[in-house]
Order: C-alpha cells, then structure tokens, then sequence
C-alpha cells in the first residue's frame, strides 16, 4: 500500500468515525415523549439515560489505553466500532428501559474509546497537518451530534422512535471498512525510545488546564443534550417541536467553532486564552439569558449557550499542540477526557436530583453561569504556552 493510498484510508477512517462519534449523545432526549408512549420513563430514568454519554466516556478512558498500548490504535478502534454498532441495535430493539440503558452505554463506551484515540490517529498519519485535519473530524463530529437531535422527531415520524435510534448502526458499519484496511499500520503506542523516565500526568499543571478547558465544555454539552429539551419545556413554556429545534440549534453551533478554532490555534498560538474567555463568557450569557429572558429572545440565549463550548475544539486540539510526543498525546487526551467526563457525570446526575427536589431548573441555569465563570481561570494556565512533556520530564 502506497503512502499516498494510506493517508486517504485515514482520512477516511477519520471523518467516518467523527461522523459517528455524537450520533448516541442527541439523538435520545428528542425521543423522550415518544418513548415514553410504549416504555416506561421516570425521570429518575430519563436522568440515568442523560448520565450515559459521559459515564461511558469517563469509563472508556481505563478502556483505550491498555488495548491502544497492546495492540495499537486502529485495531482498537475496529472493537469500538463493533461496540458502537451493537449499541445502536440494541437501542433500536430494547424492550424496558434497562435495555435502552445498556444499549445506549454499549454504542457511548465505543465512541468514548473513539474520543480518546482520535488525537493519536491524528498525530500518528498527519504529524504535520494537526490544524486542518483535527478542523475536520471536529467540524464532523459537531456535524453527528447536530444531526442525531436534528433527525431523531423526523426519523420517529417516518418509521416510529425504534427506528430513529437503531438506523445509525448501518451507518457506524461503515467505519469498519477503512480500518480493517488499515489494520496492518496496527502498532503499539508506546513512549519513544531514550526518553527520561516520566512523572504522572496529574502532576502536569497545563494537563490539568487541558482538563478544565474540556470540562467545561463537557458540562454544558451533556447536561443540554440530557435535560435541555425538558428545561425549555418546562422553563421557557416551548413547545416539542421547539424545544427539538432548539436543542438543534445549541448543537449546530459547535460547528463555527469546530471550522475555526483548531487551525486559529495551530497558526495564532497566543488566541488560545482569548477563545478559552470568549467562550466563558458567552456561556455565562446565555445561561442567564435563558434564566430571565421572555420566550420570543430565547433562540438568541440557546445560541449564545452553544457557543459557550467554543474552546471544545480547542481542547481536542490542545491534546496535540501541547505534547511533543505521540504517547504523550495519548496520556494527556485519556486524562483530561477521564477527568471531564467524571465531573460531567456527577453534574448531569445531580441536575436531575434538584429539578426533582426544587421542581425547576433555576439551580441547573446558575450551574452553567458558574462553571462558565471557573473556566475562565484556566486560561491563565494555558497563556503560559507550556508542554505537558516539558512539566512531566523536569
């Protein structure tokens, strides 16, 4: 196989993945209602299945290393794909709710082992392109995760909610096809040769800024695509079909960031700071523009929240401008993605506890006002313009 003909199975394998990476995450809450006609959906449960994505995110960082480690990452990658195809027919033909949960877990682990190993595929086939290609699978992955909330009522509509779930599968089957071409470049990904003897991650204080840069975008991102849809409806008095299409909206706006930032990032080094408090501050706007603002502004506020995860992209990106090594690449995205997840869960489950306690969503508004305003400190770390190898070796 030709260089020339193994970039394009890359590039392939990259854009196929990242097209698969969020369809899970948007594409339950639109469902809720329709579900709920034929399974039963307490709201203990609806915050169970909101809680997935980043459980199974935060678990699959154990999950890619050893196998990336071992085997290498596009063989490991063919078993998240597996993984992730299974998920969605289990989803699809799932007969309670245990079933929709383990469904959805199987096809989130996948794409969560698919989160951690993107940056490494990327460093390992385009060393020299990071900017442009990580523009791409971001750019596709906001693609998968506005699309899952787009066409999940439309999809339900056609041929019922069971349908809209377990379709995506025949879609993940695709990625299979480059990779399995690619299985030979397979190698482990193991620290290079004659390096000195390196300190744990977490002793990295720009890994730990990484980690807050992700975190915060994670927050706003999985508790809106759990309970956004039933907030509006419930805050904001918008209909269903609004509140799908608003949610939609939150969703595509990662896209204009996801085309921006990360070559923005490659060529600018010293925006990094500026789009971390960019977008601090538009979250902190939109969560209080949604807390008080009357229904006829509200598209305005949902926007301003979906660009809040603007430094999403340039997380992603930062798992590569900020390590010298490919291992550390791998080290620095398990870390910061683990951690992030972690927390998200925590914050998604316990949104679920207080809309049940208080009966609103007041506290889950204040909630992303002040995650928003606490990653804005982050940005003082990262204006520093350190390497995570450089704090781990001295």
């Amino acid at each position: 196989m030709t260089e020339k003909h193994t970039k394009w199975l890359a590039i392939i394998t990259i854009a196929l993945l990242a097209l698969n990476m969020r369809t899970a995450v948007g594409s339950f809450s639109p469902l809720v209602t329709y579900i709920q006609e034929e399974i039963s959906l307490p709201i203990v449960t609806i915050g169970l299945l909101g809680i997935a994505a980043p459980l199974a995110f935060a678990i699959a960082t154990s999950l890619a290393n050893p196998p990336a480690r071992r085997i290498g990452v596009e063989k490991t990658l063919i078993a998240t794909s597996m993984l992730i195809v299974g998920g969605h027919v289990l989803r699809g033909f799932a007969w309670d709710s245990t079933a929709l949960f383990a469904g959805s877990l199987m096809c989130l682990l996948g794409m969560g082992v698919g989160n951690i190993l993107m940056p490494v595929l990327v460093r390992k086939y385009f060393a020299h392109r990071v900017g442009l290609v990580s523009t791409v699978y971001i750019s596709l992955t906001a693609v998968s995760a506005s699309a899952g909330s787009f066409l999940a009522v439309p999809l339900a509509d056609f041929g019922g909610w069971r349908f809209s779930l377990g379709q995506w599968a025949l879609f993940a089957t695709l990625t299979l096809l480059p990779l399995f071409a690619l299985r030979k470049n397979s190698v482990p990904e193991l620290p290079e040769v004659g390096t000195q003897k390196q300190k744990a991650i977490w002793r990295s204080p720009t890994a730990w800024a990484i980690f807050g840069t992700q975190c915060m975008t994670s927050v706003f991102g999985y508790v809106s695509f759990a309970w956004l849809p039933l907030l509006l409806l419930e805050h904001n008095s918008v209909s269903v079909a609004q509140a799908g299409a608003l949610l939609s909206l939150f969703a595509i706006l990662g896209l204009p960031a996801a085309l921006l930032v990360p070559s923005l990032a490659v060529k600018y080094p010293q925006s990094h700071a500026p789009i971390i408090w960019f977008s601090s501050f538009m979250g902190m706007a939109g969560a209080l523009g949604i807390l008080f603002s009357n229904s006829s502004w509200l598209f305005v506020w949902v926007a301003a929240l979906g660009l809040g995860p603007t430094m999403f992209p340039l997380a992603l990106t930062l798992y590569n401008l900020r390590s010298r090594q490919r291992s550390t690449v791998l080290a620095v995205s398990a870390f910061g993605q683990g951690m992030s997840y972690t927390v998200t869960t925590i914050i998604v489950f316990v949104v679920g506890i207080m809309r049940e306690v208080t009966g609103g969503w007041e506290f889950t508004l204040w909630m992303f006002f002040g995650v928003a305003l606490v990653s804005a400190l982050v940005g003082i770390q990262i204006a520093k313009g350190n390497f995570v190898d450089d704090e781990l070796f001295h």
